[in-house]
């Protein structure tokens, strides 16, 4: 395990990271733990393996420096990428879908031949059946991503047998940023808290995530964040639940073609009035049979398609590639 210790030791050391890595369970902490997980410590060797971080210090020059970002071009983290004596010192840069990979190849100018796509993956989600008796909508995110919209959407529509439960929380990324920043939400967290048939559940850990996926119907995410993946969708998806979202960022090539999309409009009015229509046509149509065949199809899909036992052999073949090349 020397290897992977060497990379967890650096990560947890890392002082240049807003928020500490040992301390915060966000989707790219949460996909770097399951990298070094899912692969042998000798895929490693010699691998100075960087996430979601353009610091010059963390440069290694006896090692195959892979920066491995998943951050979006407007934040803090990628601003480096514009510093041609930064990208000199990186050997490869893997991105988490091919719409980030474009937009930073754009904003930035980084090189095609530097670059690679490697999707997220999930551990596979066993599927049980949904209850009938009520459809059981889930937000599992940040509350900056759509939660405001959510909520706005979900007292206006006002239905009856539909419960909205919320995952909420900044302390997924630490008690000190918590700390920090959780006040400017505990309004609409307050909110939550006493709106009819909402139940707010705060942070969990993932696993009991997972757990309440398997019994909810549908992931209602009016998306106002720019996503360059998203997780929480593709282990809704796994898990059999419908997805309602938007087409900003990638999530249209994360959920397509089984999730149910609403046209990005910076007009929030108009954005949530759109989103109202669409989430209000899943909730009456989830227990059609057609809808059932294609959530269906969906789970097989998403399991097999983003499973870590498709993505470890990506990752296992991509360092051994770069070795040899460096060789």
């Amino acid at each position: 395990m020397e290897e992977k210790s060497r990379i967890l030791k650096k990560l947890n050391d890392d002082r240049s990271r807003p928020v500490s890595f040992n301390d915060s369970f966000g989707g790219s902490e949460n996909q770097m733990r399951l990298l070094l997980k899912n692969l042998p410590d000798e895929s490693f060797k010699n691998i100075n393996l960087i996430l979601n971080n353009t610091d010059h210090n963390l440069i290694e020059k006896n090692k195959i420096n892979v920066l491995w970002m998943h951050h979006f071009v407007n934040q803090k983290e990628a601003t480096n990428l514009g510093s041609k004596d930064f990208i000199n010192k990186i050997d490869w840069i893997v991105y988490n879908s091919n719409w980030n990979f474009e937009k930073h190849v754009y904003q930035f100018k980084v090189l095609e031949s530097k670059c690679i796509v490697i999707k997220n993956a999930i551990e596979k989600i066993s599927f049980e059946e949904k209850p009938k008796n009520k459809i059981n909508l889930i937000y599992h995110t940040t509350p900056w991503r759509g939660l405001t919209h959510l909520l706005k959407i979900f007292k206006k529509l006002n239905l009856k047998d539909v419960e909205l439960n919320v995952c909420s929380s900044v302390e997924i990324y630490g008690k000190k940023f918590d700390l920090a920043v959780g006040k400017n939400y505990k309004g609409i967290f307050d909110e939550c808290k006493n709106t009819k048939n909402v139940n707010y559940y705060g942070f969990l850990d993932n696993n009991k995530i997972i757990d309440l996926l398997k019994k909810v119907h549908i992931f209602s995410y009016p998306s106002v964040w720019h996503e360059t993946s998203c997780i929480a969708a593709i282990e809704a998806m796994a898990a059999g639940c419908e997805v309602v979202t938007t087409n900003l960022g990638a999530l249209y090539e994360t959920c397509s073609p089984f999730g149910t999309f609403a046209n990005f409009d910076r007009n929030f009015d108009n954005l949530e009035k759109k989103y109202s229509k669409i989430l209000l046509n899943s909730i009456k149509n989830f227990w059609s049979d057609e809808n059932q065949k294609k959530l269906k199809l969906q789970r097989e899909t998403i399991n097999s398609t983003y499973s870590w036992n498709v993505r470890s052999i990506e990752w296992k073949n991509f360092f051994n590639e770069i070795r040899e090349l460096k060789t």
